[in-house]
């Protein structure tokens, strides 16, 4: 999916047909007309290597967190809950160094190693940790906890305990 960039009068042509196609009372017309012209005057305003929408990363950042849960959380949901296209998504990670299936990923691990620290949760499966933080698989979840922090999930929790 591309980004088409539009002149002010064609976003003013669309504001001005679109209740025509619409079966809705006019406060609700309204609403949405202002939508469509806040949204479309970023993109008329913005350049194609801008964040048209200047807050959007931070946004995106915050649904992660609050979806770090399911396990179907991924850059295309992510995309898709958005209004963006993937390969933008990750246009607008990449200019954080960044890609966004690795903040996801590193998101929950963060999350994990959160739980795994905390005596109150000492009782939970160190599986059932990485499944509360979206890991489905608890050998992949091991095996990227092992690679970020250098032990498993379970030697983390006990290396605490010992200290």
């Amino acid at each position: 999916m591309s980004v088409t960039y539009v002149s002010a009068e064609d976003t003013g042509m669309l504001v001005l047909r679109l209740p025509g196609h619409l079966a809705a009372d006019s406060a609700t017309v309204e609403r949405l007309k202002d939508a469509v012209r806040h949204t479309a005057a970023g993109f008329v305003e913005a350049g194609p290597d801008e964040d048209p929408r200047g807050g959007l990363l931070p946004r995106i950042r915050a649904y992660i967190d609050d979806n770090l849960g399911d396990p179907g959380l991924s850059p295309e949901s992510v995309a898709s809950a958005h209004h963006i296209s993937t390969s933008y998504l990750y246009k607008l990670f990449a200019r954080q160094g960044v890609s966004v299936a690795r903040w996801i990923r590193q998101r929950r691990l963060e999350r994990c190693r959160k739980d795994l620290s905390d005596p109150r949760l000492g009782g939970r499966a160190v599986g059932e940790v990485g499944a509360q933080w979206g890991f489905a698989d608890s050998s992949y979840f091991s095996r990227v906890f092992r690679q970020t922090y250098g032990c498993s999930p379970r030697a983390y929790r006990h290396g605490l305990k010992a200290s």
